[in-house]
């Protein structure tokens, strides 16, 4: 069984505490619609695999299963469906900013609450048909210039596939 520790090393949270998202008191003005790789990433996705420092995490495709990414315009959110809970737990929040004119294409994720907020990971995206692979590390550490997570390089390797209809 996959537990909460777990599922947050899969979002780059090793060693965070989950926290509760504050409630929102002020509707944002309505942000510009997405265009290019942004609008290609907006949607529901699922694991197909994930590795961590050389590692795959979660173990089992059934730990995979209660993975799910949202992307809405500018923003990417990690929720975990825990078996005892009725609705999914959010894991994270953050602000997802592309640069698709690196080789490889770039990106930053900004956490938006909890411990790590206002932390930033940097890493490289591709977008294939369905898939989307990121490749980031941590918060102290560069891009990767390839998409693989070695054994002591604290990168993470992500491959996702875009859930129809969603």
């Amino acid at each position: 069984m996959l537990r909460l520790g777990a599922a947050a090393v899969v979002c780059g949270l090793v060693g965070a505490a989950v926290a509760q998202e504050p409630p929102v008191g002020v509707v944002p003005a309505a942000a510009a619609a997405p265009t290019g790789d942004l609008l290609a990433v907006q949607g529901y996705w699922k694991p197909l695999a994930m590795r961590y420092d050389g590692k795959p995490v979660p173990q089992t495709a059934d730990e995979l299963a209660k993975l799910t990414a949202v992307i809405e315009g500018g923003e990417y959110h990690l929720y975990f469906k825990a078996p005892e809970k009725d609705r999914p737990l959010k894991l994270a929040r953050m602000v997802m900013t592309l640069d698709p004119t690196t080789s490889p294409k770039q990106f930053t994720f900004e956490f938006q609450f909890g411990p790590l907020k206002g932390q930033k990971r940097h890493g490289v995206y591709e977008v294939a048909g369905n898939e989307l692979r990121l490749c980031y590390g941590p918060a102290d550490k560069p891009a990767p210039t390839k998409f693989e997570a070695p054994a002591g390089s604290g990168y993470f390797h992500e491959v996702w596939a875009k859930q129809p209809g969603k």
